[in-house]
């Protein structure tokens, strides 16, 4: 009875060893981040250190391939020149996500053009009923005629 119990336990145990692991909604959690194509370099150690962690956990995860060497043209223009405009902001990392995840949202315009107003119509007026003619010879005779 002993072993049963054992070998139930070692079943369940050994039960998690045949999973493929958690999957992601998206089916890949790498598609959502962009490999850097050179060296990217952080302007303090902590900078750099965050940066090099990512970099490796895309190379060894995601299968990247290495940055390649930084280029020195990058860095010739690290000067902005005074009065320049600031680069676009990046976009977050949520809105990344949902915009490689989700499909693109139709682009509706920004205002709905006015409604023109319609102009008032009078109804017509009612038609006056015509006067019924007299029904027998004697109502003729004591209707008032009208060239009197």
């Amino acid at each position: 009875m002993t072993r049963l119990v054992a070998l139930a336990l070692l079943a369940l145990f050994l039960a998690g060893c045949g999973h493929s692991g958690p999957r992601s909604i998206a089916d890949g959690e790498c598609r959502i981040f962009e490999a850097p194509q050179y060296e990217v370099r952080g302007k303090r150690a902590y900078d750099q250190d965050w940066i090099d962690s990512q970099v490796e956990g895309g190379v060894g995860g995601c299968h990247w391939p290495r940055p390649a060497p930084r280029p020195a043209s990058i860095d010739a223009g690290t000067a902005a020149a005074p009065g320049a405009a600031k680069p676009a902001r990046r976009r977050g990392i949520i809105a990344r996500i949902r915009d490689r995840v989700l499909p693109a949202r139709p682009q509706f315009p920004a205002a709905a053009p006015p409604i023109e107003p319609v102009p008032a119509i009078a109804p017509p007026a009612p038609p006056q009923p015509a006067p019924a003619p007299p029904r027998s010879a004697i109502d003729r005779l004591l209707q008032p005629r009208d060239d009197d």
